[in-house]
């Protein structure tokens, strides 16, 4: 039976992904450098630090990885102060997870960001825990964030579902013996179908997910 819910967080309840890839684009385009749907795949769903060593070495960036963090995280707080923009259904979503589950919040992105969410007042109370994966030894696709998440739920990775839109994520839940429900967001480099296909569940919006398709996981 499927006790806990962990929720990602860019892409999947906030539609952040355009906006991170708009704030690499431009610091892309200022050295000269197209940055295209491939760059943006390999920065979706990673640590912070993995990111902006992406981009030193595609950019060949003179710069410290702290101070590639430092620009890009900066354009995205500008955003998320004046407001967040949740996805459809992101809402909903989380609170009807906090009505029948445990519910958790496992992401890659930076704590600051993460903090703004959470402190918002759609958000503010609902997740029991929520856990930073650049606080972790690895970031997704290694299963440390989730892992550590169910840890602090007091529930065993197989009796949770965690719920995805990158394939870094997908993998990060499969690697963490979850079950993994994928919401891949066709604007911004998908997964693979080999990927979507390690998913236990594929949904198109946050909106179709309900009781119906847990119970349907647990009985697969």
């Amino acid at each position: 039976m499927i006790e806990a819910i962990i929720f990602d967080l860019d892409g999947l309840l906030v539609d952040s992904e355009r906006y991170w890839n708009e704030a690499r684009r431009a610091m892309a385009a200022e050295r000269g450098v197209a940055w295209n749907a491939d760059d943006h795949r390999a920065c979706m769903g990673v640590s912070t630090r993995t990111w902006a060593n992406y981009m030193i070495r595609r950019l060949n960036l003179d710069l410290a990885p702290e101070q590639v963090e430092q620009h890009i995280i900066g354009v995205m707080v500008e955003l998320y102060t004046r407001q967040i923009p949740y996805l459809p259904g992101a809402i909903d979503a989380v609170n009807f997870s906090v009505q029948n589950f445990r519910t958790g919040l496992a992401s890659g992105s930076p704590r600051v960001l993460i903090d703004a969410v959470t402190n918002d007042a759609a958000m503010r109370g609902k997740f029991k825990v929520v856990v930073c994966s650049d606080e972790l030894p690895r970031g997704k696709p290694a299963p440390d964030v989730y892992l550590k998440a169910a840890e602090l739920l007091g529930v065993e990775p197989g009796r949770c579902a965690c719920l995805e839109d990158s394939a870094n994520g997908i993998l990060s839940g499969k690697n963490a013996g979850m079950f993994v429900i994928a919401i891949p967001d066709a604007r911004y480099a998908p997964p693979s179908q080999e990927i979507l296909q390690q998913a236990n569940c594929v949904l198109t919006s946050l909106a179709d997910f309900n009781l119906q398709v847990i119970r349907d996981l647990e009985k697969a």
